[in-house]
Parts: C-alpha cells; sequence; structure tokens
C-alpha cells in the first residue's frame, strides 16, 4: 500500500534571520515572515488531500504546521522524535562565530559524505544520531492508519534526510517541501514544493533514484 508524506521544514524565526545555529535547544517562534511563509505553503497544500500534520514539538515547528492543518481542517500530532539535532555548545551561536571557532564541523553539517556522518558540535548530536532519529520516526509514522501526510521538521534534519535519499540541494529554505512515498517497505523521494512563489520551481534529478527536490 502506497503512503505520501510531505515533510516540510517551518518558517521564518527572527534567529534565522539573524543568522544564528538554532538547534533543538533553541526554540523561538515564526516571525511576521515566517507566519506568511506558512500560509503560503498552505496554498501549495490545497489539492494533496492530506489527512494530517504530525510536528516536531519545537514551538517554530508547530506553528508552521497549526498554520498548515488549520487552514486545512486537519489535527495536528506532535512527535518528540521529529524534533531538530541538539547542537550543544553551538546553540543559538551566530553562524558568523561559528565559522571562527567550529569552520570543519560547520563547512561539513550538510556534506553528504559518510566520513562525515559522526561529527557533532561540541556536547551536541552528531549528524548520524540526529538523522537515524528521525528516519526511525518516519518508519513509525508509516505504520500509522494515514494515506497522506505531512511533517513538519527543521533546517538540520531535513538535510540528512536529503543527503540519505541523495537529493542534491544548493539550500533549504524555509517552509521547503519534500515528496517522501512509502511502497512496499520501502522509502524513496518523488520531489517536492516549496511556498513564496507560484513561479514553476526547477527540478534537480537524482541519479538512479528518480528523486527530485524543488526549490525557489
Amino acid at each position: 500500500m502506497r503512503k505520501d508524506f510531505y515533510v516540510f521544514r517551518h518558517g521564518e524565526t527572527e534567529l534565522n534571520r539573524q543568522k544564528r545555529w538554532q538547534g533543538s535547544g533553541t526554540d523561538c517562534d515564526l516571525n511576521a515572515a515566517g507566519v506568511r511563509q506558512a500560509e503560503e505553503l498552505l496554498e501549495k497544500f490545497r489539492g494533496k488531500k492530506l489527512e494530517v500534520i504530525f510536528s516536531s514539538p519545537l514551538i517554530r515547528a508547530r506553528h508552521t504546521a497549526e498554520v498548515v492543518a488549520g487552514g486545512l481542517g486537519l489535527p495536528v500530532i506532535v512527535r518528540e522524535n521529529l524534533r531538530e539535532c541538539f547542537y550543544g555548545e553551538a546553540e543559538g551561536q551566530p553562524i558568523a562565530d561559528l565559522a571562527e571557532s567550529c569552520p570543519e564541523i560547520l563547512n561539513n553539517w550538510y556534506n553528504p559524505a559518510e566520513k562525515y556522518l559522526d561529527i557533532r558540535f561540541p556536547g551536541g548530536e552528531s549528524k548520524k544520531e540526529a538523522r537515524d532519529r528521525v528516519l526511525k520516526e518516519l518508519d513509525a509514522l508509516a505504520a500509522e492508519p494515514y494515506q497522506v501526510a505531512g511533517a513538519a521538521i527543521h533546517g538540520g534534519t531535513m538535510g540528512q534526510l536529503l543527503n540519505y535519499y541523495h537529493v542534491p540541494y544548493d539550500k533549504i529554505p524555509n517552509c521547503a517541501a519534500l515528496h517522501l512515498v512509502y511502497e512496499d517497505g520501502n522509502w524513496r523521494a518523488e520531489g517536492g514544493i516549496c511556498s513564496g512563489t507560484d513561479k514553476p520551481m526547477p527540478t534537480r534529478s537524482t541519479a538512479g533514484r528518480g528523486a527530485a527536490l524543488i526549490f525557489p
């Protein structure tokens, strides 16, 4: 039986705007731009026949989920394991400062190479720990009685999913969404949608997977 999941990043926060590193230990709500992005994402989801929105427990993801779910008349179900990676001492720090204090970690955080999976900021989760936590949760969600669902997550964990499914990307905009399909016991990435524009999105195909992610 096929199941469709639309995994999307939360809208913008003030810490995003200030270019600070924001993980599960740094929680803040959407700013006005973030709310608008969530409203634009809601419009992209109309016609997708969503039945439920799952969400990280962090307020920026929950607020995004609530905007989408509220507009579609759907419930929001919070799942703890959808939270962002915990970045330890890097939480809330300006990215410019991290570029000086932890350049190798920062520069390779979104690097898909296997050799970088175990890197972590001091006191934080590794990339692999965060990725495996979310992958395990996706398997649990696939067992839920829904055919089409959304899931509000975060840029860090979404980046690890993109790497895992071999989907190339340059950036992960707020409210970008990845379309995942669960079928015959396996997951695959099929494509994406993004808020913020009504123009057709460029598509990047992935070698051997037939997957694509769509960004502005």
